[in-house]
């Protein structure tokens, strides 16, 4: 009975692609019968067990298929949407970027030499090293390997990094470009200087500028460099701004003139552009703002440093200098480092991710510059770099020139002197 009835669908399958063509094959493609029949001629089962392990098979089969169109439609949906963009250069530059993110972290040499300025800017990329200066843009991977030395014509060149791209702009010029490892894949030139920019991890970046009817303006990009927002101000200016690392807030520092009374004031947006609250910085001035977390942002102040939660309200009192003098700050994703002055006296602070103080001390050396990285603070002294591990107060110092402090990892730091950086290596 059951041969019989194999026969008959056999049959009707046959003539239902005779009848349709094209729609009968495609049918018959995603007809579990046949697959069922292959395991029923080879597997040896009673009549009940062969029929269910057939039908699970043919089930799985069919599974597999529907994957495969659904892949081989949104490969093709992909391909016509962005054909445009599907150029020998862009293969080109995707290779070469490719290659040059693979390069692996190495310290096996103590310095890197670059073009000789007093007015060089310096930023970590990708593990690597970037330089600017007024007449040159210079990028070295994390193996020491130089893939970008281009000339450029710049006044006061700035420079902004995330582990996608970087940005260099000139405070005193109207142009900003983004670079990747090895070119530079974007630039646009603007009306008024750009006076600030940020990322956010995914790529997505803000630029600060202004123009004729506004006082400042913040241009928001995604990470195709589409503008996705502008928040324009009339009677604001904007000194500062940061992104989270979702892209979704926007934080815009502002000197608010308002009714005459001028303050400070820290304006948060959305992705759509639109403000979803402000903070009013009374009495004091900002120096930086950061979201070391998705559920803290950090303002610090020539006062004090404020720690907001993720809705923006203070999550404990503020941490006030005492009347000290800053002397050195930091806000990144490791959370927040604060050198100052008091009474003679050179105290250092930081707080982590979460908020939480990790360090509180006296220092012995003059604090010229400070990071954290991970539970290490560092220092820039006048004589080198002092680390100290915030939880078990270990301290080392290693002797070295003098010159911008960029920390590269828990146990490396770079000093970037006018024409060379100088690796420092820390034992375990």
């Amino acid at each position: 009975m059951l041969g019989k009835n194999n026969k008959n669908k056999k049959e009707q399958s046959a003539n239902f692609r005779s009848k349709f063509g094209f729609l009968g094959k495609l049918g018959n493609y995603f007809n579990p019968e046949p697959q069922k029949e292959r395991v029923l001629r080879h597997e040896d089962f009673n009549a009940a067990g062969d029929v269910f392990y057939a039908s699970v098979s043919a089930g799985y089969k069919i599974s597999q298929r529907i994957i495969v169109i659904i892949l081989i439609v949104f490969l093709l949906f992909s391909l016509i949407t962005n054909f445009n963009h599907i150029t020998y250069d862009n293969f080109f530059y995707i290779l070469k970027d490719f290659v040059a993110a693979a390069d692996v972290e190495s310290t096996n040499y103590e310095t890197l030499s670059y073009t000789s300025n007093p007015r060089n800017f310096f930023a970590l990329y990708r593990g690597g090293l970037t330089v600017a200066n007024p007449s040159k843009i210079t990028a070295f991977t994390a193996t020491g390997r130089q893939t970008i030395n281009s000339s450029v014509q710049f006044s006061s060149p700035c420079i902004k990094s995330s582990d996608r791209y970087f940005v260099v702009y000139d405070i005193s010029g109207t142009t900003f470009a983004v670079y990747n490892s090895f070119a530079r894949i974007y630039k646009e030139d603007l009306e008024y200087p750009v006076t600030g920019a940020c990322f956010a991890q995914n790529g997505n970046m803000a630029i600060m500028t202004r123009d004729i009817d506004h006082k400042s303006i913040v241009h928001v990009y995604n990470d195709n460099f589409k503008k996705l927002f502008t928040v324009p101000s009339s009677t604001k200016y904007a000194f500062d701004v940061s992104m989270n690392s979702e892209a979704d807030r926007l934080a815009i520092t502002y000197f608010d003139i308002g009714m005459g009374m001028g303050r400070i004031t820290v304006d948060v947006y959305n992705l759509s552009g639109k403000e979803v609250t402000d903070i009013v910085i009374d009495g004091e001035y900002v120096l930086s703002t950061g979201f070391i977390s998705e559920n803290i942002f950090a303002v610090v102040t020539d006062r004090a440093v404020h720690l907001y939660d993720k809705n923006f309200e203070d999550i404990d009192d503020y941490y006030d200098y005492g009347g000290g003098t800053v002397t050195g700050y930091r806000v990144n994703e490791y959370g927040v480092a604060v050198a100052y002055t008091v009474n003679s006296q050179n105290i250092a602070i930081a707080f982590d991710k979460s908020g939480n103080m990790l360090y509180n001390e006296n220092i012995d050396s003059n604090i010229k510059d400070v990071d954290i990285f991970g539970e290490y603070i560092f220092f820039r002294t006048d004589s080198g770099v002092v680390r100290i591990n915030t939880s078990s107060f270990d301290e080392q110092q290693l002797t070295s020139g003098q010159g911008d402090m960029l920390i590269y990892s828990e146990d490396t730091a770079l000093i970037c002197g006018d024409s060379k950086a100088e690796y420092l290596v820390f034992g375990e």
